[in-house]
């Protein structure tokens, strides 16, 4: 009977806290996803705040509106121009840009937006170009600016990463210097043992064998007896 009501009460126990992990889930997922609605004075003195359903960009512009942001409208306003590019609106986003600027309000963030999204229109209205058009660059009108931002991009290239090269000091180069010379007493050293090795061409004897002359070989000739027998002669000479 004991046992029965631990394990009932164990169960309770689980589905309370079941009960309340879900809760505190969903009220926080309605406290997340709360969307956030600016006043129509705000949208009237931020135009292209109009319309826009993204909830950072939405707080950002919140912030502009709030009075006690004042000192800030600006960093504002360009973190909200670099949003608007981020969403795929590079027109809204090099307007406040513009806008910005035109009030000589200045920053590496209004740079970059102004960067960004001039590229980002450039590309897209070469790629209609190319695929809707069907038509290149002219060498008249756009290929020559075309050439000349590429040109400046190449100039204006990251420059290489050092973040993982050593840094040299005093200890660096006094090993650099001890090695360097090590390898150069070893490289001395080894030629000297290839020189003593190596037999010299003065103390090299090189041995010819004679050359036998061979002797002329008279050849003999053996006189035969002359059987030719004269014209007229008697042939029982013999006989006598």
């Amino acid at each position: 009977m004991t046992r029965h009501i631990l394990k009932k009460g164990i169960v309770i126990s689980i589905l309370c806290i079941t009960a309340g992990l879900i809760g505190n889930s969903a009220y926080a997922d309605d406290k997340e996803i709360k969307p956030i609605k600016l006043k129509s004075k705000c949208l009237k003195q931020n135009p292209l705040a109009v319309n826009q359903t993204d909830h950072a960009l939405l707080d950002i512009y919140q912030q502009v509106c709030d009075k006690d942001n004042a000192s800030r409208v600006n960093d504002l306003l360009a973190q909200a121009a670099m949003r608007m590019y981020e969403l795929k609106q590079p027109m809204n986003a090099l307007k406040l840009a513009t806008q910005l600027q035109e009030q000589n309000v200045r920053g590496t963030t209004l740079t970059d937006v102004t960067f960004l999204a001039s590229v980002q229109i450039a590309n897209d209205a070469l790629q209609h170009m190319r695929s809707s058009e069907m038509r290149y660059l002219s060498n008249e009108l756009t290929y020559p600016p075309a050439k000349q931002l590429s040109d400046s991009i190449r100039v204006a290239l990251p420059a290489p990463d050092t973040s993982t090269s050593k840094a040299i000091t005093d200890e660096s180069l006094k090993k650099e210097i001890r090695n360097t010379s090590t390898n150069n007493t070893t490289r001395r050293t080894t030629n000297r043992k290839v020189r003593t090795t190596q037999p010299t061409r003065s103390n090299v004897t090189q041995s010819v064998a004679p050359v036998k002359r061979q002797t002329a070989v008279t050849p003999t000739v053996t006189k035969q007896p002359n059987t030719v027998q004269k014209t007229g002669s008697n042939p029982f000479d013999s006989l006598k």
